[in-house]
């Protein structure tokens, strides 16, 4: 029987409770969890506060050890904190997610629409508005960086040496350069390649240089939007394409191991997989999860024998997108004669919908 965890745990902050071993560098946004062995680390995003959101139900039964929330957890779309809250409420409110919160667990970074806008990025007017009620709701300590100082990007290493699991939340929302805008249609965004143009901001860049080079034998590295793919028209690291490139060379230049991506934004789920041969300093897969109740599809369009097309991917490892509700899983095989992550995307009843499997030793 899994143990439950007693109090809650979001927004990667090392939370003092008695008996919990837990030392935190709280102005450099860092933790550790080394009593918290993880396993099963769960990951959803994109959840619309209004409608049912039966998902949780499937998710319980994954019994994840922790779970992350990758953004777009409300859909608040406002720059009034009133708003913001009761709509934190209504999420506050489903049954589900209520128990998650009691039992799990909980971490989260946020997206375009719990930052406030749509597309939304550096120079908000409403994101210090934003930035308090997401600190409400995740209950974060009044003396946290993450209260004092913009963004909401932070990390924690769970368990022990020789099977560590660094949890590495980005915000690609606080600091991020405007879009830029193809001038025959509007509509259109192009690659910013203005030498000044930045996804994370250099505070933040700095910062995950010291994460990468912490010790650790996996890394999930959440980015709310996707990394890989260059080809669909959603927001994506290839509109700043340096910016791409510079996280594939800080990896390489770090040396750090075992990291693996999970984004979420889409409205849909995939696996991709980056190789050497495209930039990566090893293969490094990212696990696109979205949207717990706020799918391309509803279930009833879709079925293995027949899916839907989706957008184009080229380093998309199996055929075509999932366009169902889905939530996503890495499972750490610690004590395998050869360590393995399997990564799985599982549907609205927790149904296998695909996995990839990769051994801890080919990511170096």
């Amino acid at each position: 029987m899994k143990s439950i965890v007693p109090f809650l745990a979001f927004m990667l902050l090392a939370v003092r409770v008695p008996g919990m071993a837990a030392e935190a560098a709280a102005p450099d946004r860092v933790s550790t969890r080394p009593e918290l062995l993880v396993a099963t680390l769960g990951f959803g995003s994109c959840a619309r506060q209004e409608r049912p959101q039966p998902i949780w139900d499937a998710i319980h039964a994954a019994r994840c050890d922790a779970f992350v929330l990758c953004g777009d957890n409300i859909y608040g779309d406002s720059p009034d904190p009133v708003v913001l809250r009761e709509k934190y409420a209504q999420l506050a409110a489903m049954p589900g997610f209520a128990k998650l919160r009691r039992t799990t667990p909980l971490f989260a970074t946020w997206d375009d629409h719990d930052y406030g806008i749509n597309d939304g990025g550096a120079g908000f007017p409403g994101a210090a508005a934003a930035q308090k009620e997401f600190c409400d709701f995740f209950q974060v300590p009044a003396a946290s960086p993450l209260r004092g100082s913009p963004g909401v990007y932070d990390a924690v290493t769970f368990g022990p040496a020789g099977k560590r699991l660094q949890l590495i939340l980005l915000d690609t929302r606080s600091f991020r350069s405007p879009l830029k805008k193809d001038p025959s249609d509007p509509k259109v965004v192009i690659p910013n390649t203005d030498p000044g143009a930045t996804m994370l901001g250099e505070e933040q860049w700095t910062w995950l240089e010291r994460r990468l080079r912490e010790p650790a034998e996996v890394r999930a590295v959440v980015t709310s939007i996707s990394f890989s793919s260059t080809e669909h028209g959603s927001e994506k690291w290839s509109n700043f394409p340096q910016e791409r490139a510079r996280f594939l060379e800080l990896v390489r230049r770090t040396g750090a191991k075992g990291v693996v991506l999970v984004s979420g934004d889409r409205h849909l789920a995939e696996l991709s997989l980056l190789k050497p041969a495209d930039g990566a300093p090893y293969p490094l897969h990212e696990m696109t999860t979205s949207g717990l109740n706020q799918p391309v599809a509803k279930e009833s369009e879709y079925t293995l024998k027949n899916p839907p097309k989706g957008p184009p991917n080229r380093y998309r490892i199996h055929d075509r997108p999932y366009t169902g509700s889905n939530f996503g899983l890495l499972r750490i095989r610690w004590d395998d004669p050869v360590p393995t992550l399997r990564f799985e995307v599982r549907g609205l009843k927790g149904d296998l919908v695909f996995s990839r499997d990769a051994a801890i030793s080919d990511l170096r």
